[in-house]
């Protein structure tokens, strides 16, 4: 198993120093480890010319940016990975912007779904398939590090965190929010819960989907286990991670939201959510044995 460690913080900052903890305590538990440093590499933002999905519709090639950087290395590291720690920090209530710019290159280029289509109609027509990394079973947690004493001023990272994995339909083990990060007491404190996520993502590596428990802070969503909720008005609310639906409840004080088992099966974070994205914009014409793919990935969903 090899785990891949992603520090988009200083190379001598706290974000480096909790995913030390992490890494190491999964180097411990047997994982192959590395790790990157992003800051001081180039991760030049998309500009949105749609090469990398002519180059999946071509039916030959691997998938590539036309931009030449650092992503592609950092792109080729992850999916070579079994289980990716990220570690962000937070300067403005949400993680830096360069972990914005791998997201925007890597989410739309390595859909899930979407490349799974691709590969089938690849082998239906004699193509060359798609490199068996981008469609493995991948798991990641996340470390968003704020150096605020409360949790208001850091309250976009972790949810912005989780779209680092959503298209590639990441699984995600546990998240660790962070903040006041430089106090002595509670730095402790995160890195004894930073070794625990190095050993829970190599215990995870030997469990189906569905055997994962979640043993981190469980939020307000029962999927991703973000806090925050889209109101519109009615007791009906919307995961704006998830993308899910749930109601709101309210018994004097106290508010909590529940979510029927379909909705959370329909997660953005859940294969069987991106799934229903592909479903949903249809391409028959594209794809003349789409009902036959569809029923084969949905027998898959616990392997993703």
């Amino acid at each position: 198993m090899k785990v891949l460690g992603l520090n988009f913080g200083r190379k001598n900052g706290n974000c480096k120093l909790f995913l030390n903890a992490a890494i190491e305590s999964a180097k411990a538990a047997g994982a192959e480890v590395e790790i990157i440093d992003t800051m001081g590499k180039e991760i030049k933002p998309c500009i949105g010319c749609g090469a990398c999905s002519r180059l999946l519709q071509s039916g030959k090639g691997q998938i590539k940016c036309c931009q030449k950087d650092d992503y592609e290395a950092i792109s080729d590291a992850v999916l070579a990975a079994d289980a990716i720690i990220v570690a962000a920090p937070v300067y403005v209530l949400a993680p830096t912007g360069q972990l914005k710019n791998f997201i925007d290159r890597f989410g739309p280029a390595h859909d899930k779904a979407y490349m799974l289509f691709e590969n089938e109609l690849r082998k239906d027509n004699g193509g060359e398939e798609l490199n068996p990394d981008c469609l493995k079973r991948h798991l990641v947690s996340y470390i968003s590090v704020g150096g605020a004493t409360t949790p208001h001023w850091v309250s976009y990272g972790i949810p912005g965190m989780n779209l680092f994995g959503m298209s590639l339909n990441m699984k995600v083990v546990d998240q660790l929010d962070a903040y006041g990060a430089y106090v002595p007491p509670i730095q402790e404190k995160l890195l004894a819960q930073s070794r625990h996520m190095g050993e829970r993502i190599v215990e995870a590596y030997g469990l189906k989907t569905s055997e994962i428990t979640w043993e981190s802070d469980p939020g307000v969503c029962p999927v991703c286990h973000c806090k925050e909720m889209t109101l519109n008005g009615t007791t009906t609310v919307c995961c704006p991670i998830c993308g899910i639906y749930g109601q709101l409840k309210v018994d004097g004080d106290q508010v909590s939201v529940e979510f029927s088992k379909e909705e959370q099966e329909r997660s953005r974070l859940k294969f069987t959510g991106v799934l229903e994205h592909q479903v949903e914009q249809g391409r028959k014409d594209r794809y003349p044995r789409f009902d036959a793919y569809v029923e084969k990935f949905r027998a898959m969903q616990d392997e993703m």
